[in-house]
């Protein structure tokens, strides 16, 4: 088993770290004050093939076949270090899990519309399963889409879901959509469609939200919206199946995100320890100190092994037959998705703790980095509690799962 970077991602690394620091942390406070990301950041992101990695070559990809996950995983970690507000990270990884799911499951027809614009930078493409009643209960969802003369005419409302208002004003794009087809089948009775963001009878809802103030958060009211069956991904009624399989992809790179801002906050702590000094010595020399350091830094290099293990099983999932279950796959996502929040919000919450009172300013990044991953510690892209859930499904076994 290889532990190292290939010559390859070494250099891809390099090149995005290298962009990210030039481009993208000198303005991570600009656009959190203006709530927008800026086109340029985006297309500049494009340039590199970052938001090609998870798409086909045919359609402008990027990544070597096989490695898709494990590029995408360096990426993400990378904007994640430069914008530790996770607006950036959080866009980009929306597009790269989500775009894979169109390619891989979309109408010709879909792929053709939208791909080549993703890769591009031009399109935006969200998940949108959550309404007023939960998340994580998907089982439960009520909006509903109705079958007629070559349309599904969607009924209901989602919320908390992120880039409303980027599908809405400010570019194009739309959001993977989990439907209730048939009323009576249960889960099997679900389907995934994706609904552009310009189609008649959508209302967005704006939610503000405490941090992560460069990417809008909402939902959706739909009444009667026509969404043509070329929008449809996968089988009719078997939504719910790739709802699961979607989300490990999305998981991992959200812990991808979590890694990468964890590991620049600690950077941050570490760097300030050995110059700010008190009683005349550093205050690295206080054990109290470069002790907790010491922890935050282990926890935080296991994970990151971990998850580079689970980006490398995610591309090896799609390229060799029988390789692993996708349930098996969902069981180590869910261990780096459990993980990953809450080491981070360690992480930055103690580096706050460490430089004192300016971190307590705006001037600081760590405040904006503490509000920023909080979204995953209370459970965007799947709750903390459901993770174990996973877990002790696939460990334990069904006896550990309450709705059965």
């Amino acid at each position: 088993m290889e532990f190292r970077l290939s010559a390859e991602q070494k250099l891809f690394k390099q090149m995005v770290r290298e962009y990210c620091e030039a481009n993208i942390e000198p303005r991570v406070k600009e656009i959190t004050g203006e709530g927008r990301i800026p086109d340029e950041i985006l297309h500049g992101l494009a340039d590199l093939g970052i938001f090609g990695i998870m798409i086909p070559e045919e359609y402008g990809g990027s990544a070597p076949v096989g490695e898709e996950m494990s590029y995408a995983n360096i990426a993400i970690h990378e904007i994640a270090r430069a914008d530790m507000s996770m607006s950036i990270p959080v866009y980009v990884l929306l597009c790269l899990g989500w775009g894979f799911l169109i390619s891989k499951y979309g109408t010709d027809e879909l792929k053709d519309e939208v791909l080549a614009k993703v890769a591009a930078g031009d399109y935006f493409v969200g998940i949108n399963t959550t309404e007023p009643g939960g998340g994580s209960d998907v089982a439960n969802i009520k909006t509903t889409g109705e079958y007629k003369d070559g349309n599904f005419i969607i009924n209901g409302e989602k919320t908390y879901i992120s880039g409303v208002t980027e599908v809405m004003e400010h570019r194009e794009g739309g959001h993977i959509t989990l439907v209730r087809t048939d009323p009576d089948a249960g889960h099997k009775g679900f389907t995934f469609l994706h609904i552009p963001g310009d189609l008649p009878g959508i209302t967005p809802v704006i939610l503000e939200d405490i941090g992560r103030h460069g990417l809008s958060t909402g939902g959706f009211v739909y009444k009667d919206v026509k969404v043509p069956e070329k929008y449809v991904l996968g089988e009719v009624d078997r939504g719910f199946y790739l709802n699961m399989e979607g989300f490990s992809m999305a998981r991992i790179l959200v812990s991808s995100a979590c890694v990468g801002m964890a590991e620049k906050a600690l950077e941050i702590s570490r760097d300030y320890v050995k110059e700010r000094e008190l009683f005349g010595r550093p205050i690295a020399k206080f054990e109290g100190i470069s002790f907790e350091i010491a922890e935050d830094h282990a926890k935080l290099e296991q994970l990151k092994l971990y998850l580079q293990y689970a980006a490398w099983a995610a591309d090896k999932i799609y390229t060799e037959e029988d390789f692993m279950s996708h349930r098996e796959l969902s069981r180590i996502v869910s261990i780096c998705k459990m993980e990953a929040p809450m080491i981070a919000e360690e992480i930055a919450r103690h580096a706050m703790m460490q430089l004192g009172a300016f971190s307590y300013t705006k001037e600081c990044k760590l405040g904006e980095a503490l509000k920023g991953v909080m979204s995953y510690v209370v459970g965007a892209e799947g709750g903390h509690n459901i993770q174990k859930l996973i877990i002790a499904r696939e460990f334990i076994g069904d006896v550990a799962v309450p709705y059965r």
